[in-house]
């Protein structure tokens, strides 16, 4: 009985291990974050499909406690997700721990991982590096958590959705305009783009596209970190002070009342 944890290819078939596939094809049943993108691999592999089980994020816990049980009963199981690795930016972590926790063996079976290929073709100093997953979709939240984690030493390794890019990279350019950042479009695919700037004119060029496809990687090189308030911060707060003034005015409320009427509902429109 054992757990295999398998990196699928994040674009190119050709990086799946000659050990991966042997594990696939032997596998009693694939936990996989999409059955549907995890069957079309084992039809591109020529393999035979076994059983696909669905582990999403949602309800991972959940699902975990029935697959150990399998493991338990003398199974064989591997966990994938659509690309790269279970547990980085994917689900796989709660599976992990309950194999962990109940005795079942687990093995990793490396392969490509988008975060680590980003750095290795950055030509950034990235030891130490911070792998960060993605960052929060609105504008203000954004900022704060690139002042937050722009204070760590090293480099920055992120993941954005492509029509996000944009934004994310005048952010940057903001929040730390002395570093230089890698722009990895479409890693090991046909259309693959790999660029070395900085982030104001990585976003000058992509935002003369008409639009960016794929996924991406950044790597944020490192430098000075970002003051704990920065400008940006500030000019946020003064804006914000002065919205609750007139609200306050034309709600008939106190100021104080209104400003923090509004952090909440910035608050909340900034969650993922």
């Amino acid at each position: 009985m054992s757990l295999s944890v398998l990196a699928t290819p994040i674009g190119n078939l050709g990086d799946l291990s000659p050990r991966s596939r042997e594990a696939l094809a032997s596998a009693d049943f694939v936990a996989a974050e999409d059955t549907r993108v995890t069957r079309k691999l084992f039809t591109a592999l020529g393999l035979p499909t076994p059983e696909l089980v669905s582990y999403r994020e949602h309800g991972e816990e959940r699902r975990a406690g029935a697959l150990v049980q399998r493991l338990l009963a003398g199974e064989n199981g591997v966990l994938v997700s659509d690309a790269g690795t279970p547990g980085v930016s994917d689900p796989g972590r709660f599976l992990v721990q309950a194999c962990h926790a109940q005795g079942v063996d687990v093995h990793a079976l490396a392969g490509p991982s988008a975060s680590a290929a980003a750095i290795s073709v950055s030509g950034l100093a990235a030891a130490p590096f911070h792998f960060l997953g993605f960052p929060p979709r609105k504008g203000g939240a954004l900022r704060r958590w690139l002042v937050q984690f722009g204070q760590a030493p090293g480099a920055l390794v992120l993941f954005e959705a492509p029509s996000r890019t944009v934004a994310t990279l005048q952010a940057i350019a903001e929040i730390m305009p002395d570093r230089q950042v890698c722009l990895c479009r479409e890693l090991t695919k046909l259309h693959e783009e790999i660029r070395l700037g900085s982030a104001a004119d990585l976003a000058l060029m992509l935002s003369k596209r008409e639009r960016v496809r794929g996924e991406v990687a950044l790597v944020v090189g490192p430098g000075l970190p970002p003051r704990e308030k920065s400008t940006t911060v500030e000019a946020d707060a003064a804006s914000l002070k002065s919205i609750a003034a007139v609200l306050a005015e034309r709600w008939g409320v106190k100021k104080r009342t209104a400003y923090q009427a509004l952090l909440k509902l910035e608050s909340e429109l900034g969650q993922d």
